[in-house]
């Protein structure tokens, strides 16, 4: 499948998520507006990281936004690597939000149980997905060749045979029922997917994804076409 969706190009890392993380306030801003709440699914990754901080200084409603995840990986909460661990040391820490606003997923009990009780308190539909892609074209938990590439249902609990483990992640029926997707994409490294992706080329899991706005640095773009608009210019 071709590249689809929305493609904004900033300059730097910081640059792209700085301007992802101005759009998730006018997002979380105009949810709130209309519905009384938004709901998100945060991701894992570097560039994440980088929103996090931005996010710190601008203004979002916390009181009214809830924090969900699209993936995780098997391990507790304070484990460095845990999505969730993430997000809190670098956003969730320095924003008003109750613990009933943030639901993570629990990485540290069984994988198929944990998937099947998060499923069940996700709401019916979530605003926005934040997702990232790997250097092999994965996104969320969905890595290439894996049982849940084809999976229904809303979380499942996913074997990886080439990190040799599981993880819990949402299904692409989950991600693309949100209002939204983003995919947040930086580095050299990711350049040759996205041009694969843009020419039709390769069986990447990435482009199950539905309508997506990426936001990409001029390093991930550097290998698609020279006529894309560079939204940070």
């Amino acid at each position: 499948m071709k590249l689809q969706g929305e493609i904004q190009i900033y300059p730097t890392p910081q640059a792209t998520a700085q301007a992802a993380a101005e759009a998730f306030a006018r997002a979380a801003q105009e949810a709130v507006g209309r519905r009384g709440a938004f709901h998100v699914a945060l991701s894992g990754g570097s560039t994440p990281k980088l929103m996090y901080a931005a996010l710190r200084g601008l203004e979002v409603p916390w009181p009214q936004v809830h924090i969900y995840f699209s993936d995780e990986r098997t391990v507790g909460p304070q484990d460095p690597q845990s999505n969730y661990h993430t997000a809190k040391v670098g956003l969730l820490d320095f924003v008003p939000l109750l613990a009933g606003q943030i639901h993570r997923m629990e990485g540290e009990r069984d994988p198929a149980q944990a998937a099947a009780d998060y499923a069940a308190l996700l709401p019916a539909q979530l605003d926005l997905v934040l997702l990232g892609m790997g250097d092999d074209g994965h996104t969320a938990s969905l890595f290439p060749g894996t049982a849940g590439l084809s999976l229904g249902g809303r979380v499942i609990a996913n074997q990886v045979p080439q990190q040799g483990t599981w993880r819990i992640s949402f299904t692409f029926s989950e991600i693309n029922a949100a209002r939204e997707r983003w995919l947040l994409v930086t580095g050299a490294a990711k350049a040759p997917v996205l041009a694969q992706l843009r020419r039709g080329e390769g069986e990447y899991p990435v482009s199950q994804v539905s309508d997506p706005v990426w936001y990409l640095d001029e390093a991930a773009a550097a290998d698609l076409p020279s006529n894309l608009d560079s939204a940070g210019s």
